[in-house]
This record gives structure tokens, sequence and C-alpha cells, in this order.
């Protein structure tokens, strides 16, 4: 509620679990006593899953939520509108293992500061995130350094040639 993702689009905070048939089956169900006909009952919405991918392609990460027993929600970060973004996303390409480089350690230097990410090809409970790595680089305009630790053991360092705002494909190197 507080950041505005409560109540749904349709106001809704609830919706329709079970009905029950007071009057038939469900007679001398506890949710019903005292009580004839039918009674719907409510529970919370809720989400099941979640992954966060560059829908816009505008550089901030969006969500897309799996809700149980309804329609999914797709919530669009509106931050790139309100301040410059400064970003790298890369895509590995396995030549000696796998062709998505899953098990390889990415490193990228900017500004000082250094970020990690791991390729493991998941990203939570029955969701899988974009597979391009995304790395927010802060107030920096650039990366200066990409440094891939490949799972066939094959290190590799890339200083040039990096783009600013945009997706790179970063090859391993043949043995």
């Amino acid at each position: 509620f507080l950041v505005g993702l409560e109540p749904r689009r349709d106001r809704r905070v609830s919706q329709e679990s079970f009905v029950l048939d007071l009057d038939g089956a469900d007679r001398g169900h506890p949710l019903g006593a005292g009580k004839s006909g039918r009674l719907t009952v409510r529970s919370s919405l809720s989400s099941r899953s979640a992954v966060f991918l560059d829908l816009d392609d505008d550089g901030d990460l969006d969500l897309v939520t799996n809700e149980f027993d309804d329609v999914p929600q797709v919530l669009i970060n509106d931050l790139s509108s309100r301040q410059p973004l400064h970003f790298l996303k890369l895509r590995l390409k396995g030549t000696a293992g796998n062709r998505q480089g899953l098990g390889a350690v990415v490193r990228v230097k900017a500004g000082g500061r250094e970020f990690s990410r791991y390729v493991d090809g998941k990203s939570g409970y029955l969701g899988q995130s974009d597979l391009p790595l995304y790395f927010g680089l802060g107030d920096t305009a650039a990366a200066e350094e990409i440094r891939i630790q490949w799972p066939s053991g094959t290190r590799q360092t890339v200083r040039e040639r990096i783009p600013t705002n945009a997706l790179m494909v970063i090859e391993e190197p043949r043995p």
C-alpha cells in the first residue's frame, strides 16, 4: 500500500477462494455455523512468483508477478523517466560448455566499484528472470572492465568497446 502496488488497479485486495453450500454437502461446516444458503469464502490476493526484466528496454528493471488463481501483474518501473540511468546488460555465449554461460562469474568495474553476478539460470520460486545480466552502474556513465570466469575454467577480460546503456554479447574464447 505504501508504494502504490496495493490495492490493485481494479481496487481488489481479495479474491473468491471457494463457496460453501451450507444447505447441502457443507452443512455443519465451522465457517457457516448458524447460517444457511451459500457462503463465499475470500482470501487475500497472493503472488507466487516474480521475475525482473527490462520490458520497455529503458534501463530500469520492471516486475512481472504470477498471481495465485489470478492474472499476472505487470509493474512497469518509471525510474528512467525521472533521472538518467547508467547500466550495462551482458549476455554470455558459451563455446566450450553450455551456450548460455551458466556457472560463469562476471565482475564489472565501474567508477572505482566492482559489481559481480553469478549466472545460475534461475532467479526464484517458479520464475526465471531475463538472462542478460543487468548491472546498474549508479552515477558512473560506463564500465571500465569486465572479467569473466567461465565454467570451463577460461578467464576473460574485456576493456575495450564496452557499450553504455546497451546490451553487450560476450563470446567465450575458444580453447
